[in-house]
């Protein structure tokens, strides 16, 4: 778990019983960027945040999902329900999925080795990190949370899916199919399954709610001869010598009004470089002279928070963070991962992705 993963846990662990500071929320997942965004005109800052809190693994759905709690209203965002638009992973036509090789289930942050029927559940958010692949999905306005690993010990001893506080759920499963549930924040219950999709595969789904539906329809959905690339619109294809990818996110709930895509290249060196694809349509412009070239291409570099920037991106920043909380690389780090990254264009195409 990072700094940034720690602090809005413990927000959420403290508001448990009451109702989310969502300021608080979106002030812990900006802090580091705060001297970058008040030199960016803006409009959408609150729905950048958003989409930082949701990739940093944080259980808030979009504003007309029903999680756990009362209605929290983000701000900024105020997106009618038929303003959503469905996005999924781009295919990997050729690579196995879970079931042909369960044995690369969670081994590359670049591939998903599952997907969903195309009359399934819509993607909200989807990872690779630690050995374990994970989609946050919407079921009728109902978010639900299913994690895929090629062993039981790679998952972690808590979903990502359930409330901060539901201590009775963790707790190591028993992959047979079976339910189990306790009672949430405000009374909502928590839901939680084991089970193995295919030999080899071990899978766990969570979701909050009156019942255990929603467990059964994500399992139903599930395609496990189909492989997906994590990163959407972005793709890195050079790394500092040693680095490798360790972590890919992405983040559509809100799409087409913004996304997000996350990407942690680390290797021996302490540290690690953290790599962002934010869009939003409410970016009124962006930085077009830099202080820096990365093969040829205009780039900006903040020596105060050490991150540098790749300019070009029409509603979009793509920056490569290598000072706190990652430290451990430099400006020359980022500027080799930067200068082979691949962005698709348009942006807000996924067919371009």
């Amino acid at each position: 778990m990072t700094d940034l993963d720690q602090r809005i846990d413990q927000t959420l662990r403290e508001h448990a019983e009451g109702t989310v500071d969502t300021d608080r929320l979106l002030a812990v997942a900006v802090a580091r960027g705060r001297g970058r965004i008040r030199r960016r005109r803006t409009t959408t800052g609150a729905v950048l945040g958003v989409v930082a809190v949701i990739g940093a693994g944080v259980a808030l759905g979009p504003v007309d999902l029903t999680d756990s709690g009362p209605r929290v209203v983000i701000p900024g965002l105020g997106l009618p329900s038929d303003a959503v638009e469905a996005v999924t992973p781009p295919r990997l036509d050729g690579v196995p999925g879970a079931a042909a090789r369960p044995d690369l289930v969670g081994a590359d942050p670049n591939v998903l080795h599952f997907g969903l029927a195309p009359d399934g559940p819509r993607y909200l958010s989807w990872s690779v990190q630690n050995g374990v692949e994970m989609a946050r999905l919407d079921i009728d306005g109902r978010a639900v949370t299913v994690e895929l690993a090629a062993s039981a010990d790679a998952l972690p001893m808590r979903a990502q899916g359930l409330p901060a506080l539901v201590p009775e759920l963790i707790k190591d499963g028993v992959y047979d199919g079976s339910v189990s549930h306790a009672e949430g924040p405000y009374g909502v219950l928590a839901w939680l399954r084991h089970w193995q999709p295919a030999p080899g595969v071990y899978a766990r789904a969570s979701s909050s709610g009156p019942d255990e539906r929603d467990l059964f329809d994500v399992a139903a959905a599930l395609r496990l001869d189909q492989a997906h690339r994590c990163g959407g619109p972005l793709r890195l294809t050079t790394l500092p010598a040693g680095t490798r990818l360790t972590r890919c996110a992405v983040t559509v709930a809100p799409f087409p009004a913004a996304f997000g895509v996350q990407m942690m290249v680390s290797g021996s060196t302490p540290g690690a470089i953290q790599v962002e694809l934010q869009y939003a349509t409410g970016i009124a412009g962006t930085r077009t002279e830099g202080n820096r070239t990365v093969n040829g291409k205009p780039a900006h570099i903040d020596p105060q928070v050490g991150e540098l920037e790749l300019l070009g991106f029409p509603k979009a920043h793509l920056t490569a963070n290598f000072g706190w909380p990652a430290q451990g690389y430099d400006e020359e780090d980022a500027a080799t991962v930067l200068g082979g990254a691949q962005v698709a264009e348009p942006l807000d195409e996924p067919a371009s992705w």
